[in-house]
């Protein structure tokens, strides 16, 4: 069953740990790598907000080699040390549940994942991503109409994924009704670097799209999407972040970068893992079941922050506030790519094909 509940990162971080001889204790197994400025970091944010509020923590990168993964999960079960795993659901949550059938005194977290019946001993996290990519849609559809200047006279902007995933054909189709909703007539060029962290694979691929008249580009790609970043930077174009709010995580440190990212698609990863703390503090953890977080729920949405403000005219501002106001309050129904048929998912990738 999945619940909805509004959190607060605020209040796991003025929380202390509980007066007892134990102190609470979570491992983060992050199954790629550390650094990539989007979904691995925020996930880390929230354990710096466990570390912060007096739990014992550890992270662990296992990286991308499946064959590792199951003996990694076995380890830390068999420890009995921790009392929550929490790792990436989004392709390990058969692996998480099969550990969890030989540990059931075990609790795990898994998010970016939904869960089935039948595991009392995970509560999985899943987001709303086509929320969020639905307000960030709307904005690139302003965009690429406007008179801003990394804008040109083409009617078209771009998406690229790191591999093909339903989270990631989430983002996209979202991202794809928000655009056409303030632009009918807008094109949408698709692509996939076949990567989570090639880089230079993601340079290469969004200097391509660029090139073929997108002048805005939303990569969902972990790492990789950090050589969209350098592509949009040397050629005075624009970008979507994903998962951070990555303009905010270039600040200070380089500024041409900061200045492409127009806004982030969020998925506030690191609130919902501070949060699911809170609940265990709390005995409240809903194990065996699993959430479903968008953007009435502070579980996704887009960042406002001072490069939005400084380079987003308010005209355009302003009407990306009124998408985000149509998904809260019901008059735009996003379509969600992990429900929605195959077949109405193709309709409306179709639809924006250049």
């Amino acid at each position: 069953a999945a619940l909805a509940l509004v959190f607060s990162f605020s209040a796991v971080l003025s929380l202390s740990a509980p007066a007892s001889a134990a102190e609470p204790s979570a491992v983060l197994v992050v199954t790629g790598l550390l650094g990539d400025k989007s979904f691995n970091d925020s996930a880390n944010r929230g354990f710096d907000a466990l570390k912060a509020a007096g739990w014992k923590t550890k992270v662990i990168e296992i990286g991308r080699d499946q064959t590792k993964w199951e003996p990694a999960y076995m380890d830390l079960a068999e420890s009995g040390e921790w009392d929550l795993i929490v790792t990436n659901g989004s392709n390990a949550s058969e692996t998480v549940e099969d550990v969890s059938k030989e540990f059931p005194e075990q609790k795990f977290v898994l998010y970016d994942s939904e869960l089935k019946d039948g595991f009392p001993n995970i509560y999985a996290i899943s987001y709303k991503q086509n929320e969020g990519s639905y307000v960030a849609g709307a904005l690139a559809g302003l965009v690429t109409k406007s008179s801003m200047k990394g804008a040109n006279p083409q009617n078209v902007i771009g998406f690229i994924g790191g591999m093909e995933h339903p989270i990631i054909t989430d983002f996209l189709v979202g991202f794809i009704e928000g655009a056409k909703a303030v632009n009918p007539d807008v094109k949408v060029i698709v692509s996939y670097i076949g990567s989570w962290d090639d880089t230079a694979k993601g340079k290469e691929v969004a200097m391509a799209q660029f090139q073929q008249g997108a002048d805005v580009v939303f990569p969902a790609a972990e790492q990789a999407g950090l050589g969209c970043v350098e592509a949009a930077k040397e050629l005075g174009r624009y970008i979507i972040g994903v998962d951070s709010d990555q303009a905010m995580l270039f600040k200070g440190a380089d500024e041409a970068s900061a200045d492409a990212i127009l806004t982030s698609v969020l998925k506030n990863v690191d609130k919902s893992l501070a949060r699911a703390g809170q609940l265990f503090l709390a005995g409240q953890l809903p194990l065996g079941t699993f959430e479903s977080l968008g953007i009435v729920e502070d579980g996704a949405g887009i960042a406002y922050n001072e490069y939005y403000e400084k380079n987003v005219p308010q005209d355009i501002r302003d009407q990306v506030e009124k998408a985000r106001l149509d998904v809260v309050e019901g008059r735009a129904a996003v379509t969600s790519a992990l429900s929605a048929p195959a077949e109405t998912i193709g309709r409306i990738i179709d639809s924006v094909k250049p």
